[in-house]
């Protein structure tokens, strides 16, 4: 990695793995789980934020991890692209509660909560290999 800047993003991207995780592993509320898939879609956010800042680039000011991954001119598998895309859907409704209620689109339960992070896990490995590779 380049700089000390992009090592703070990717700690950052670490601890918003860490805090999902916590959530998951350790439910203490009924949001626990919508606050886990919060935390995934920041880890991602903020490790694809990383590969920018590791090239020198100022990282985007977005959450849009499709336009994040399109940017980053990363080659990743047809599975992780298809994984960012579903991921990238769940920004709001897992941030803002009103537009999780409503219709009762999306449903935070333990399943939902669990294969985003072991999803997010596996690809934010795949995503530190690249930069640790990039050095």
């Amino acid at each position: 990695m380049k700089s000390d800047i992009a090592k703070k993003w990717l700690d950052y991207a670490k601890a918003e793995l860490e805090a999902a995780e916590i959530l998951v592993k350790n439910p203490k509320s009924k949001f626990s789980y919508q606050l886990a898939v919060l935390h995934c879609h920041q880890a991602i956010e903020k490790i694809l934020k990383t590969t920018a800042v590791s090239k020198g680039l100022e990282p985007k000011r977005t959450h849009d991890l499709v336009k994040l991954f399109s940017d980053s001119k990363l080659r990743i598998s047809p599975e992780f692209q298809e994984y960012i895309k579903k991921l990238n859907a769940h920004y709001q409704p897992a941030r803002y509660p009103d537009i999780h209620y409503k219709n009762n689109v999306i449903k935070y339960d333990k399943a939902t909560g669990l294969y985003h992070f072991k999803q997010t896990n596996k690809l934010f490995g795949w995503l530190e290999k690249e930069l640790k590779s990039k050095k």
